[in-house]
């Protein structure tokens, strides 16, 4: 089951980054302005961040399956549709309904990774399903896919990469079920009280603003960093590429270790917040550093998002204890909340960059990213250990 999820978050990551690997071909052909290739980075989180919750809910109603397939076919529609867009209005409509798909894939898949592996290093399980396999989508969106739109053209490359896609849905239809002895995850009545447990919960929201204005940062920073150092640092495009890998590339061992680590110190509050603090003020260090430690920051970046992203995924099911048919829609509050912050993020990073400049641009994107992660220092630090009933009589 962990192989087909982790072959799905690579193809959702995939489809996901693969645009900015073609803003060049799309700007010529389409006429599309810096910010208006900003504002399809933030449109696809658009579309990311409204289906969360609904995901996690029709997967408590239809069941984890059918959920799955729906939204990977939805995304690989969208993003297959891309590839035949003949304006700027268009493209950023199938940009949204791929985000959509996404949101609804995403939910349910961690929330699938969280009843597999509850009580067996569930953060680790996270980190693979969820860090190393959503960070793999990523550099292969970024880089990989340069060297297809080379030999198909930006319109063959996100076609290629929608129907892929597809056939994973279909993959994910025949082989994948849910494990025994767990109730609720094929569909049926929702509980109220469970729904209303899930969307309430004090920790979900507090760790889901701390990781608002990071989510944001970080979808800028990988899509848009290339692109900065291109423009502004005097970097080859191919130098701007692998940037762009690095720092996708750096989750995968990131995911590992935050995975590891948050499963031996169970301290969730520190594994979450503290790497986000500082990707933060990596990102205010962009303007003003070297060109040879921009290769170092691109890494750390890369690195700390996802260090910290298993815990944060692992809130829900292992922090907060939510009903394991509802976390789909407890893990939807949490990412709906980061996604207001990878669509405001981008959008406010593109409207400050053409009349000031991406210095301004960048200390914008860290100053939100550091005033949203203090939130987080307010969350528990671990859930409730269990009492164990015969030492409670013994002392007693």
């Amino acid at each position: 089951m962990l192989a087909l999820l982790v072959l799905g978050y690579v193809s959702l990551t995939l489809n996901w980054f693969n645009i900015a690997s073609a803003f060049t071909p799309i700007s010529e052909d389409l006429g599309v302005s810096f910010e208006q290739l900003a504002m399809l980075i933030a449109l696809f989180v658009l579309g990311y961040g409204v289906a969360h919750v609904p995901g996690g809910i029709i997967a408590a109603r239809l069941g984890m399956k059918r959920t799955l397939v729906v939204g990977m076919v939805l995304q690989g529609a969208g993003a297959a549709l891309s590839g035949v867009a003949i304006g700027f209005l268009d493209l950023a409509l199938y940009r949204v309904i791929a985000g959509v798909g996404a949101s609804i894939f995403i939910a349910v898949a961690v929330a699938a990774v969280s009843v597999w592996f509850r009580e067996h290093e569930i953060n680790l399980a996270l980190g693979i399903a969820c860090g190393a396999a959503f960070s793999t989508g990523v550099a292969l969106g970024l880089y990989a896919c340069i060297y297809v739109t080379d030999l198909a053209g930006w319109r063959g490359m996100l076609a290629i990469c929608g129907i892929v896609n597809i056939v994973l849905a279909a993959a994910v239809a025949v082989w994948f079920h849910t494990p025994r002895g767990v109730s609720g995850l094929h569909g049926g009545r929702i509980s109220r009280a469970g729904l209303i447990r899930a969307l309430v919960d004090k920790q979900l929201w507090i760790y889901g603003v701390a990781m608002l204005g990071v989510y944001g940062a970080y979808f800028t920073a990988s899509q848009l960093f290339s692109e900065y150092a291109v423009a502004q640092r005097g970097f080859t495009p191919g130098q701007g590429g692998m940037l762009g890998a690095i720092l996708a590339l750096a989750g995968i061992p990131g995911s590992l270790v935050g995975g590891k680590v948050a499963d031996l110190v169970r301290n969730y509050r520190s594994v979450i917040v503290v790497p986000l603090l500082l990707m933060g003020a990596l990102i205010a260090a962009i303007p003003v550093a070297p060109d040879a430690l921009l290769w170092f920051i691109s890494f750390a970046i890369g690195f700390l998002f996802v260090f910290s992203y298993p815990a944060w995924l692992g809130v829900p099911a292992d922090l907060s204890k939510i009903d394991p048919e509802q976390v789909g829609t407890a893990v939807g509050v949490m990412l709906t909340l980061a996604a207001v912050g990878g669509f405001v993020v981008p959008v406010v990073f593109g409207h400050i960059v053409p009349d000031h400049g991406f210095a301004a641009g960048w200390i914008a994107v860290a100053a939100i990213s550091v005033l949203t992660a203090l939130v987080g220092l307010l969350g528990k630090k671990r859930a409730a250990e269990p009492v164990d009933e015969d030492r409670k009589l013994t002392v007693g």
